[in-house]
This record gives structure tokens, sequence and C-alpha cells, in this order.
């Protein structure tokens, strides 16, 4: 009926097994991911779980969803959460001084996003880029000038 319904929305199909007083089935990650894409909730899945629970478990003093079940239901959930996305500008740095130089200015203006510093890589907030493309400019220039004047001492 209803409930058998429901319980379709975030169960295995393949695992339904019914009794006269109990229906059985496997909850997997696939199953909840599945009822996520519905708009489905890890809350509504677990109040839903607990509000219909088999009477006997009402009885006792445990939980009336084993604990592991409910922390792996919040687990699953908290993945769709996991990753985030954020558009960035991606800067590739002439030296490790420059990178050192680019991360600290960046992360002072609070754009800083992610860096390599093996690759001399830097993510910054697009929002961020046009400050921080300023500023490795005027720090190329500031390097190619005291190499010219190295160069001119040196003759």
């Amino acid at each position: 009926s209803l409930h058998v319904s429901m319980l379709r929305l975030f169960c295995d199909e393949d695992t339904f097994r019914r009794l006269p007083n109990v229906i059985m089935c496997r909850i997997t990650r696939r199953s909840i991911k599945e009822a996520f894409k519905q708009g489905i909730e890890a809350r509504q899945i677990l109040r839903f779980l607990k509000m219909h629970a088999h009477p006997r478990l009402r009885t006792g003093d445990q939980s009336l969803i084993p604990g592991n079940v409910e922390d792996q239901i919040i687990l699953w959930d908290r993945e769709r959460s996991r990753v985030r996305m954020q558009e960035v500008y991606s800067l590739q740095c002439q030296s490790e001084k420059e990178y050192d130089a680019v991360k600290c200015f960046v992360s002072d203006l609070d754009a800083f996003e992610w860096g390599s510093e093996s690759h001399k890589r830097i993510m910054v907030k697009y929002e961020k880029a046009e400050p921080t493309v300023a500023f490795v400019r005027q720090w190329r220039t500031k390097i190619a000038r005291k190499k010219e004047a190295m160069g001119a001492v040196r003759e």
C-alpha cells in the first residue's frame, strides 16, 4: 500500500520481502542516492523509518533505527555537498619566489582557493582575478628591472 510505495523510494527493490506483519528490505547507497535525486532528504527517510518501525521496537529502550544505519544515511547525504564548484582563475608562476609572493598577496586579498607549490600554480577566486593579474605584472616588471640592472652592472 502507501507505506510500501514510500519504502520503494529509498530501498532496493530486489530485496523486498513481505511477511504478514513486517516488510523487510535492504537500504543501499544506490537506493538512497536515487531517493536524493527525487528530492527526498536524509532526515525525511529517517523520520519515516522511525514513525513506521515495528511496534515491538517501541517497547524497549533501544533505538528505533540501528545507529550504523542512521549514521550511514547521514554520511551518504553529506557526500552530496562535499564537493563545491567555484569559478577560479588559474595562474602559473615562473619561480618559487613569485609563487610565494602571489600566494601571500591573494591570501591577504581573501582570493586564494588552491595552490600547488611543486607546480607553482595558484587558483584564485575569479572575481578577484584582476587585482591578482595586476600584482603579477608588477612583480614580473620589478624582477625584469632587477635583472636588467644586474646585467648593466656586470658590463
